[in-house]
Formats: C-alpha cells, structure tokens, sequence
C-alpha cells in the first residue's frame, strides 16, 4: 500500500508539489525591516537620506568659510599696525630714505596709536584695534609705550617698538583663532544636533514606514494563508466527498438489481450509512475545522463495531470478542481506516486484513491495516504523509496525494499515531495506535444478537 504519486502534468514523476502553508507566518516588528525586502527597506529609508544629504550639503559652504584660515576674521588692523611699524624701521635704518618719508611713516605710526586711544575711552562700537584693553593685557604691553619709543628715533628703541606691536599682534591672533575655534565648534554642534534631529525625524518616518509595509505584507501572508487554507481544505473535502458518493451510486444499483427483501433491506441501510457520512462531511461552516485546523468531537467509540462496518469481500477483520473503546471522533477513525484500506486496494490485488489489537498494560489499542502490495522502504514511509506526495514511478495516477495526509491528520487531532511499516513478510502495514487510557475501564462483554 502506498500513497498515490500526484504530479502535475508536465511535472516529472515524483517531484514534490509544495504544500500550501496551514499556518501563516507573522513575524513581529522588532527591528526596522527585519524582515522585509531589500526594495522595501531602501524606499523606506529614503526621506532619511534625502535629509541628510540636503541638510550637509546646507551646512558645507558656512563651514568651509569660518574652517578657512584666510578668512576676513582676522586682526587686520593689529597686522596693518605692525606693517606700517616695520616700514618705519626699515625706512629709519636706510640712509637713502628722504627725510619727508621717514615723517610721514613715523607720523603715521603715532596717528594709529593716538586714534586707537581715543575711540577705546569713547567707548566706540567698532575701534581701530578690536578689544584693545584685553589684548593689551594678555601680551603684558601697552601700545602707548611705542609713542616714546618711535619718537626718540634710536635703533634699540624702534626694535623695542617693532616688539610691542608684534606681542600685540599675537596676542590679537591667538585671540581671534580661539574665536573661531568656538565658532567652528558651534557650528559643528549645530551640524550634529540638526543632522541628530533629522535621522531621528527620518527614523521616526522610516520605521512608520517598515510598520506599514510590515503590516500590508502581513495581511497579505494572512490573506493568502486563509486562501491556500480554504483551498486545501476545499481540496480535502473532494477527496472524503468521494466515497461516500460512489458508494451511494454502487448502493442505488444493487438495489435496482435485487429483489430480496432482506437484501434491499441491509442495501437501504448501507444507503442511510453513506448519506450520514455525505452530511457529516459536507458541514461548509466548519469546513477548515474538519480537514485543516481539525477540530474532533470525541465520543467513547467501540473500535470493534467500527471496523466490522467496513467488512467487505475483499475487507476482512481479525477482532477480539469483546468491545475496544477508545475516547475519539467515531467520523474521524472511520475517515483514517476507509483512507488506508482505499489506499491499500489500489496498490494490492489480494484481500485486505485489518487487525485490532485490545489495549495492554501501558499501551493503548492498536488497528494493523496490512496488504500485499509492493510496499514502501526507506524515507517513503514518512514521506507519502505529505500533502500532494506521489510515489516516483508509480503506476497509478489517479489519486491526489490527500488519503493518507488526511488520515495522519485525523488520527493525530483524535491522540493517536499512524505510521507505516514494512513488514518482513512483504506488503505494506498501516498502523493506528491509540495512548493508553488514563484509567482503565473494563469493557462490558459484548451481547449476542
């Protein structure tokens, strides 16, 4: 007995067809774009980008200007003063210099260093010299030392002189690069707070984003799911509509042939039996509940009775005497055996022996359903369990993949295990096992009719 192989056409024999997923998968948004495509995670970090690029591209000129060292914020006049007190020296120290220049050069000189003294003590907005007082203070001069020491036109004190203007001049640089080392830090805190805000703004943006997408591709993943769900489900439903529906059309034709009335009699309820099964398996409210997310409706069900309906010529038991009750959906066990001896027919030209075996000490009852097929080795016992697995090379194409699928679902929803043996005497031997009962409750003999 083996499961049928259910290829498409077109398709190679034995290539598995992927089963629709039962359970959609639904990842949780716990990193941005964790699990979301590559285009969806550049589209979603783009307004991110874009704010960066355009607020660095805002920044870049203002930054280049104050990191410039040539920039107009510079001591200019400090530096004008100590250019004009080199021209005097170098004029004084030059015996060709007329003397009319080396006046007009010294005067100079002093008329810097009196305008300077006089804005600085009216207290004007914009002095010759910058904060003279402070840079004063930090070289340890005073510019009105030089007055003194041009006027008196010796060499020694003009060097003196061309010392204080350049103390000055330091003092001023120092200054004014400490300025604009305090401006570049601003600006640079300035950059990074307006730059931290803008990937914050279009971090904030972009995980609303993820979480959208998130959301949208996850109730497309549930949608579809719903989708394959009900049409496996769909699927399944065929499957188990099937025979009860041949057995019905058999049925209605023996009993046109016969005319004994106890016949037509066991024929009617053979009928009434089929046309339950037709109900119970057509329930559409409850349709993914019966073949995908199974849902059982257990009863103390007698084994015994349930296999001995499904005697046939071709279907023969070997059962114990007495009841074998189990605490199982009575629809679902009679689903999971017609699913094997179905399948065991197809597969086998003998009779079909389906054993039950009563439950033992730590183990429950156990049904053997055993052919004489060619039988099934190797990962084929575990694999014909799967939706839509057909046998490689196998001869009979007319099945779907579905019985034994639907079988294991059902006997796993109701607590049980089957499996697939291969026994040493050839064929094939399916079997159901049920757990032990929590209790043991001894079966009530069996009364004769």
């Amino acid at each position: 007995m083996t499961a049928p192989d259910q290829s498409r056409p077109g398709q190679p024999p034995g290539q598995r067809r992927p089963a629709p997923a039962c359970e959609p998968a639904s990842p949780e948004w716990r990193v941005l774009g964790m699990l979301l495509r590559r285009e969806d995670l550049l589209l979603a970090l783009l307004p991110s980008l874009i704010s960066v690029m355009l607020l660095s591209v805002a920044f870049l000129p203002a930054y280049r200007i104050l990191s410039n060292p040539e920039t107009t914020w510079t001591g200019y006049n400090y530096q004008g003063f100590l250019n004009r007190v080199y021209q005097y020296d170098r004029a004084a120290t030059n015996p060709a210099t007329p003397p009319a220049t080396l006046n007009a050069l010294r005067d100079r000189v002093l008329s810097d260093i009196q305008i300077a003294r006089q804005q600085t003590s009216a207290g004007t907005a914009e002095p010759l010299f910058a904060e003279l007082s402070e840079r004063e203070r930090d070289a340890g001069v005073d510019l009105t030392d030089i007055e003194p020491l041009i006027l008196s036109g010796r060499p020694a004190d003009t060097e003196q002189a061309i010392r204080i203007a350049e103390n000055l001049h330091a003092a001023a640089n120092t200054h004014l690069n400490g300025v604009r080392r305090q401006l570049q830090t601003s600006l640079y805190f300035m950059q990074v707070t307006v730059l931290s805000a803008a990937l914050l703004s279009g971090m904030f943006g972009t995980g609303l984003i993820l979480r959208a997408l998130n959301a949208t591709r996850r109730e497309q993943e549930n949608r579809e799911a719903r989708e394959a769900q009900h049409r496996q489900a769909l699927g399944m439903a065929a499957h188990e509509l099937r025979r009860p529906l041949q057995a019905l059309l058999l049925s209605t034709d023996a009993l046109r042939g016969t005319e004994n009335l106890r016949a037509r009699e066991k024929i009617l309820r053979m009928i009434e039996d089929h046309a339950a099964q037709l109900a119970v398996r057509t329930d559409l409210e409850r349709l993914e509940l019966m073949y995908v997310n199974i849902e059982p409706r257990p009863e103390r069900t007698d084994l015994n009775a349930l296999i001995a309906r499904l005697e046939t010529d071709r279907v023969r038991t070997r059962r114990p005497a007495t009841p074998v009750h189990v605490q199982a959906d009575p629809n679902h066990l009679r689903q999971v055996l017609e699913n094997l001896i179905e399948n065991a027919q197809r597969y086998s030209d003998g009779a079909i022996l389906i054993t039950l075996d009563p439950a033992a000490p730590g183990s429950g009852p156990v049904i053997r359903v055993l052919d004489d097929g060619p039988g099934l080795s190797g990962d084929l016992l575990e694999r014909v369990f799967e939706v839509g697995f057909r046998q490689p090379g196998s001869p009979h194409r007319e099945g779907r993949g579905l019985g034994l699928p639907i079988a294991r679902r059902y006997a796993t929803a109701n607590g049980a295990h089957l499996s697939l043996h291969s026994p040493d005497g050839g064929g094939l031997e399916a079997r159901l096992t049920f757990p032990a009962a929590p209790e043991s409750v001894p079966d009530e003999p069996q009364v004769p009719a």
